[in-house]
């Protein structure tokens, strides 16, 4: 299956981005037309980032294709490139609230495990990004099993790991923990694996959607919960016990964003962002202070409820004043 798969998506997504390529030149031509109608640099940029992309598709394929290389640092070269693009075309930037926990309070002795807020395409990028670089951690990232057809992520989840770079769930359920657990106990000092409680993009249609499944579920009192956290979705405790299962001696770091839209929620995926930061809240809780397995749910769901309320305070504080100059900014690496 994986090598019918890969027939079809490689030579794909190859002629895909070789026509970016070929077209390139009209269509930034037109996209200069559209900045002088609209007024605004966003068809350029959006235009320059496809193209971008595109070149570094066919970079990472052609590497990955070549073999013999390491997984770690394939995957910190791809989010290196990644993030220079999204600064030098987008004027997007991360940036560390002044409360975050910095990178040499991380203990360096035990395995580390991510959970994050995730809210529009691309964030998980960001974070990946972040953690590597400025964490300085080898992560490892859990993935919907849908994003195979993607080949650079496809191939690059071969790489390096024993239990591959990156964890495809193919579906929900037993199978799907003891892929988590399996991955998350192969850990070592040093590694990190990244999750998303949520188990998806912010929309407001499975906002609506997670809300209904509790109350249908008679759980009225985190329905209630989640009908006030209106910038996160429920947490899901599966995938968090599994990891925790397999690592127990793992750290955890509770990833905050603010996301890329005016409300800090759901954006439409077309819509690249433009001159937008991205303002990460990160904490740190140590494996002494987790609770016992039975209390996990509870503990994870008021986790998320601070995760909601600092969602609703920077939105908050952000359309009175704009993002405080003495944030911390992450350190950058160009990989161009």
């Amino acid at each position: 299956m994986t090598l019918l798969r890969r027939a079809v998506t490689v030579p794909v997504v190859t002629v895909l981005m070789l026509c970016v390529l070929l077209y390139a030149p009209p269509l930034m031509a037109l996209a200069v037309v559209a900045d002088l109608v609209l007024r605004s640099s966003r068809p350029t940029r959006t235009v320059a980032a496809v193209v971008a992309y595109a070149a570094l598709e066919l970079r990472a394929l052609a590497r990955l294709l070549r073999g013999d290389q390491d997984g770690d640092r394939f995957m910190r070269d791809f989010v290196g490139m990644i993030y220079t693009v999204a600064r030098r075309v987008l004027d997007v930037e991360v940036l560390l609230d002044t409360d975050a926990i910095e990178p040499d309070a991380v203990p360096r002795g035990e395995p580390v495990l991510v959970l994050s807020r995730h809210c529009g395409p691309g964030d998980s990028l960001l974070v990946t990004w972040l953690l590597t670089f400025h964490y300085r951690l080898r992560t490892r990232i859990v993935l919907k099993g849908l994003l195979r057809c993607e080949p650079v992520l496809d191939l690059a989840g071969d790489l390096g790991h024993p239990d591959g770079s990156l964890c495809f769930l193919s579906r929900r359920g037993k199978r799907a923990r003891a892929q988590i657990r399996e991955l998350a106990a192969s850990l070592g000092a040093g590694d990190a694996l990244l999750l998303f409680p949520e188990g998806g993009n912010f929309t407001w249609a499975r906002w609506r959607e997670a809300i209904g499944r509790l109350r249908a579920s008679g759980r009225l009192r985190e329905a209630r919960r989640a009908w006030r956290q209106s910038y996160t979705l429920p947490p899901r405790t599966g995938g968090a016990a599994a990891a925790l299962a397999g690592a127990p001696q793992a750290n955890v770091l509770v990833v905050t964003h603010s996301g890329f839209s005016a409300d800090g929620r759901a954006r439409p995926w077309w819509r690249l962002p433009v001159h937008r930061r991205l303002v990460v809240h990160v904490t740190l809780v140590s494996a002494a202070e987790l609770p016992p397995r039975e209390e996990l749910g509870a503990w994870l769901r008021d986790v998320w409820s601070a995760v909601d309320a600092w969602v609703a305070e920077h939105i908050k504080s952000a359309a009175v004043t704009p993002v405080p100059s003495h944030a911390h900014k992450a350190p950058q690496e160009s990989y161009l």
